[in-house]
């Protein structure tokens, strides 16, 4: 019986290597040029390299070709990631966490982490291609506005994933946290320290990561039998009629969605007269390093930011290495609920 054709490739090709004409470092010719050299098909090919390739003979780089295994082979790779920020946001001690376990990760596999904080997105994309890095972690402003960037990275055949924001409508690699269970979580606590009149105070309603939180307040709240309205969802606080609202018990707590709104809100009642937790209820969600250290500790959802950046370099390094299948994979870190002093039970239930 004679052997199969992949194996007769695998063969052949072995004896190029092991005779010196395939050296450490050199690339293997592409798949439609070793289909014509032995008149098989692309099937074919793709096994007897995959063969090769799980017995350590040769690498294979995703949109970079497959090399003989050997210290040289290494240079085919420029062994950077490169990490692009908005610097319209502004930043804390979070974001630091997400390079932190970024950096960390990256490291494992071999890989350099350049951070770019950024005023133009796609120039500091083409600045990085030029740098010849093997993938993208961005963190966008916006991610539905920043498309055609991601668009011109596909173009340019350069993997990418998205970090904490992603758009729904635009399939891409992502790694972020749990928003939906997260906001359940905390909605939850609220009815549970028997407040009813709980209202949803957003702080960018563009990004998804919002919107999600939302959808889990409203899950909660419709969950316990209570109702949603549209005056529910608070998208620009005036903080004089929050105060009257609080002091008439039309509002007896208030689930912002994230902490940096949350800390806003609760020196802006204060200022006012309302008194935190006795008058209202105030819940937040990041968990920032000094939530607990307020005049009144905040009460918040926790995400773990460096698991964050740790999943993420994970990911792309799948990516990069041809181990993901399709082009929309999500990691969400979990969530969980800190309790400090900024809630207490309903005294007027």
């Amino acid at each position: 019986m004679s052997e199969p054709k992949y194996e007769t490739v695998k063969q052949a090709l072995l004896h190029q290597i092991r005779a010196g004409e395939l050296r450490p470092g050199d690339r293997l010719p592409n798949e439609e040029d070793l289909m014509k050299q032995f008149q098989v098909s692309g099937i074919t090919i793709r096994k007897a390299m995959t063969e090769l390739a799980n017995e350590g003979v040769i690498t294979r780089i995703k949109r970079k070709g497959s090399f003989v295994n050997g210290a040289q082979a290494e240079d085919h790779s420029s062994r950077l990631i490169a990490f692009i920020l908005s610097a319209e946001d502004n930043y804390d001690v979070s974001y630091m966490k997400i390079i932190k376990g970024a950096q960390q990760a990256a490291a494992e596999f071999g890989y350099s982490l350049i951070v770019e904080w950024s005023n133009d997105e796609q120039a500091s994309i083409q600045k990085m291609l030029d740098r010849k890095v093997d993938g993208f972690l961005i963190y966008p402003f916006d991610p539905v506005q920043s498309k055609d960037n991601y668009l011109f990275i596909e173009q340019n055949n350069i993997p990418y994933l998205l970090v904490d924001r992603y758009n729904v409508d635009h399939p891409s690699y992502f790694s972020g946290c749990n928003n939906y269970d997260g906001a359940i979580l905390a909605t939850r606590e609220l009815i549970r320290l028997k407040h009813s009149r709980i209202k949803f105070a957003s702080y960018h309603f563009f990004l998804h990561s919002e919107q999600e939180r939302f959808a889990g307040y409203c899950s909660a709240m419709r969950q316990a039998g209570l109702p949603v309205e549209g005056d529910h969802l608070l998208t620009r606080i005036d903080y004089d009629a929050l105060s009257g609202s609080v002091m008439k018990r039309d509002i007896t707590a208030l689930f912002c969605s994230n902490d940096k709104l949350a800390v806003e809100t609760i020196e802006q009642l204060t200022g006012r007269g309302v008194n935190i937790p006795q008058d209202v209820s105030v819940m937040g969600f990041d968990d920032w390093d000094h939530a607990g250290n307020l005049s009144v500790g905040l009460s918040t959802v926790r995400q773990d930011f460096e698991e964050i950046g740790r999943n993420a370099a994970n990911l792309l390094n799948q990516v990069i290495q041809g181990q993901t299948h399709g082009g929309s994979t999500k990691i969400l870190s979990g969530v969980s609920l800190v309790l400090r002093e900024s809630t207490c039970e309903n005294p007027y239930a």
